[in-house]
């Protein structure tokens, strides 16, 4: 009962080790079979040993036994051997070793020999016990056969199933024989082979096992050994290779571990460093005031602040390298540098085009504002601090004469002579286009700003010589002086730049003070900017036009549009005023394209065709898009272009003489005419007449009204007037204001008449019933009904 339970046990266990071989075979790698399958072939006296053994058998038994069965098997034997001995001498030779691609071949190449060879065995022993009566030969095959079974279960354990099939081929029939044989002595030993056969099994499944393992840690161990060298390799690849210099220290300032970019970043030959050597040598190629940054103790807590750190360093070339400082847990440091001179040299290059004007070299509007605001905070013994704002007079001309780089050198040698002024006295820098800024601390023994603005302005006044050409400007100085006009820099430069105005309209070429009326009046002219938006938004303005008179036939030739402007609180605004505001704010431009709008909408409902002119003003010029809008007004009303005429002033030429002659040209593509208006007040008048085919030029008012008491102005009007009849350009007086002057004009040749003598102007309704009823005349009875519904109206 006993020994039934221990077989149970054992064959359950056998049958447990069995599974796990089957599952472990399903999950053996190639590369692990391949030598499992290699060793079989290995060690090759085994395979000739067996043939040996397999050729005694063979002559003992021809010799011995008269048995041709037994006989043949044997010859069997000894052939099957000496076939396994070829095979065997085929694989060494080839010189290629059991691999992925042809491991099954050689697999079943080695069982197919071997399990033939131990059935050959197993058969003679089986046979030779049975047939033959001779012990000796018993004997001899027994244990022959039964040391080969205990051998192979050994020798091919790693590769159970070619194993187990020689074990069994070879032990099975030899025991059955045993078994078979009619003495009791044969039959125990028999059983006991077969017993034995069961317990080699379990020894072969065993030591499988072993082989197995052992070779599994052996793979992974070099799967292991192969990623460290591939992970060493990569590592020392990035290592020399990164763009960056890299070295480690232990605590004792002794060298690790650096690449070779190391050597190329510090300038030093690559076998100057050595593992082991002290930084020391290193730390000579750092400028000194850097160095303290890497001498450390190897403490790792003393050191750890220090040890941690990030810094830009300058070595002793001049270059400037970052670094970076890491310590371990063990007290080592890691360092890593990085070549950043390009880095600094780009970034000193954009604090330059951030705070130094490029084409003088001067400080910029950026850190001449960052110096102003130094100045004012950094002085202490409230010292007075002046400020000069200064405009070049005439720039623009030599700009659109000579052109932009006779410009810029005019600029550059502008900003010498300034320099040349002030010395070391002042801040000198250029805030924009033409303008500079000059800072200057009052300090006792400073000049004071009289004298200064004065050596400026001299300086500036004579004449330059650029680019072979003689050139001559001025300059305006607005001058702000801290504490007394303020104590922040944005608010001194802004009353700075109030006094530049001003002395830009006292003449030019001369200095001004700030004072406190000054800001009054920028105050006054920027809640007039905001009174004119809102009386755009609200539709506030008006239009009035004024009768222009035919001096001979007394028809009217014409209406020109006069804005006008009821302010709810302000009451009725003077044109000059607003329109001054108006051109200083840029508002003009809408301004202007309403008015156009609205005449050439009133005009278009006229009973005649009367023409209508409308004021341009110098700033309008500024609109480029305006031909295309009066175009478009045309075309959308439905108006003829020759009925429209645009009355300009000499001064649209001051500014950019050939930008305004284009838009006037497209002016006259579009089919409108054009007035030269106030004329004989400006210092090119007559120039004027000879730049553009003008349809009419206006005398200035200022001249018909002392036209009774200044023969001067009598003078100017009969020359005006004479010069239209040559030039067949029709002349216009305006404001004119009695008989007299009336008469004195329509003697002297001018073509048309307009003022209040003969009519004031006319809202549309009253302007339309005029031609209506006049059909085109001028009806004074009309216009007395007019006046009198006009002052009872007032009246009321």
């Amino acid at each position: 009962m006993a020994s039934s339970i221990v077989q149970l046990c054992v064959g359950d266990h056998m049958f447990k080790r069995l599974l796990e071989t089957i599952q472990s075979e399903k999950n053996l790698s190639v590369t692990i079979r391949a030598q499992l399958v290699d060793g079989l072939f290995h060690p090759f006296a085994s395979l000739i040993s067996g043939a040996v053994a397999g050729l005694f058998i063979a002559a003992v038994l021809s010799f011995a036994a008269d048995d041709h069965l037994v006989q043949n098997l044997a010859y069997a034997v000894v052939l099957i051997a000496a076939c396994r001995i070829v095979l065997g001498i085929y694989y060494l030779r080839s010189g290629q070793p059991v691999n992925a691609q042809n491991v099954n071949e050689w697999e079943w190449a080695y069982a197919i020999g071997g399990t033939a060879f131990s059935l050959c065995l197993g058969m003679v022993t089986f046979f030779a016990v049975l047939r033959i009566d001779n012990g000796a030969i018993h004997l001899m095959l027994t244990t022959t056969t039964a040391a080969y079974a205990a051998s192979i279960a050994g020798r091919n354990a790693s590769r159970p199933w070619v194993a187990l099939g020689q074990l069994y081929f070879a032990s099975v029939p030899m025991g059955l024989g045993l078994v078979l044989h009619d003495t009791l002595f044969y039959e125990v030993v028999g059983a006991a082979l077969l017993i034995f056969m069961f317990g080699m099994t379990d020894i072969t499944l065993a030591v499988r096992k072993t082989i197995i393992n052992a070779l599994e840690t052996r793979e992974r161990n070099k799967e292991l050994a192969d990623s460290f060298e591939q992970q060493a390799n990569l590592f020392d690849g990035a290592l020399k290779n990164m763009s960056h210099g890299l070295c480690m220290f232990d605590r004792d300032n002794k060298l690790l571990v650096w690449n070779p970019i190391l050597c190329d970043i510090l300038g030093c030959p690559p076998d100057k460093l050595h593992k082991g050597e002290s930084f020391e040598e290193v730390l000579q190629l750092i400028h000194p005031a850097d160095r303290d940054h890497f001498i450390w103790k190897g403490d790792v807590e003393a050191d750890q602040a220090k040890a941690n750190f990030e810094h830009t360093i300058q070595l002793e070339d001049e270059r400037f390298v970052a670094v970076s400082s890491r310590q371990t847990s063990t007290g080592n440091r890691v360092l890593v540098f990085a070549d950043v001179t390009a880095q600094k040299k780009a970034e000193a290059k954009i604090r330059n085009l951030a705070l130094v004007d490029q084409l003088t070299g001067l400080m910029n509007r950026t850190s001449l504002q960052n110096c102003f605001r130094e100045v004012l905070e950094n002085n202490k013994s409230d010292q007075e601090v002046a400020v000069y704002f200064i405009d070049l007079d005439h720039f623009k001309n030599v700009n659109d004469t000579l052109g932009h780089p006779v410009g810029d050198d005019l600029l550059q040698q502008v900003a010498k002579r300034i320099c040349d002024v002030c010395m070391d006295e002042c801040h000198v820098g250029r805030m924009a286009g033409d303008e500079f800024l000059v800072i200057q601390r009052l300090a006792p023994h400073a000049r004071t700003p009289e004298i200064l603005s004065s050596q400026i302005i001299e300086a500036l006044k004579q004449p330059f010589n650029v680019a072979s050409h003689y050139v001559r400007i001025g300059a305006s100085i607005g001058i702000a002086i801290s504490p007394k006009d303020g104590t922040e820099a944005a608010l001194l430069l802004k009353r700075a730049d109030m006094a530049l105005y001003a002395a830009k309209n006292l003449g030019r070429n001369r200095y001004e003070f700030f004072e406190p009326k000054m800001d009054q009046k920028a105050q006054q002219v920027r809640a007039m900017e905001l009174d004119i938006k809102y009386a755009l938004e609200e539709n506030q303005f008006r239009l009035s036009f004024q009768p222009i008179i035919d001096a001979n036939t007394s028809e009217i030739s014409g209406f020109e549009t006069l804005i006008r402007w009821t302010h709810e609180k302000r009451g009725r605004v003077v044109p000059s005023v607003f329109i001054q505001v108006a051109e200083q704010t840029g508002q003009i431009i809408e301004i202007g394209r309403w008015v156009v709008r609205e005449a050439i909408r009133n005009a278009s409902k006229w009973p005649t065709d009367t023409p209508i002119a409308i004021n341009f003003s110098a700033v309008q010029f500024q609109d480029t898009d305006f031909p295309k809008y009066l175009k478009s007004q045309l075309r959308r009303f439905k108006m003829p272009p020759e009925r429209v005429e645009l009355e300009i002033t000499e001064t649209a030429f001051f500014q950019d003489e050939m930008a305004t002659l284009d838009i006037l040209r497209q002016f006259q593509a579009i089919g409108v005419k054009i007035s030269l208006d106030d004329f004989g007040t400006g210092f090119s008048s007559l120039s004027q007449l000879r730049t553009f085919p003008y349809h009419k030029i206006k005398i200035d008012g200022s001249f018909i009204r002392d036209l009774e008491t200044n023969t001067s102005s009598k003078a100017v009007a009969t020359a005006v007037a004479h010069i239209g009849q040559a030039l067949k350009i029709r002349v216009v007086a305006e404001c004119v204001e009695s008989e007299e002057q009336l008469e004195y004009l329509r003697d002297a040749g001018v073509s048309e008449i307009q003022g209040f003598y003969m009519c004031r102007p006319l809202n549309y309704e009253d302007a339309a019933s005029l031609l209506e009823i006049g059909n085109g005349k001028f009806d004074r009875e009309y216009l007395e009904q007019i006046k009198k519904r006009s002052d009872k109206t007032a009246a009321q």
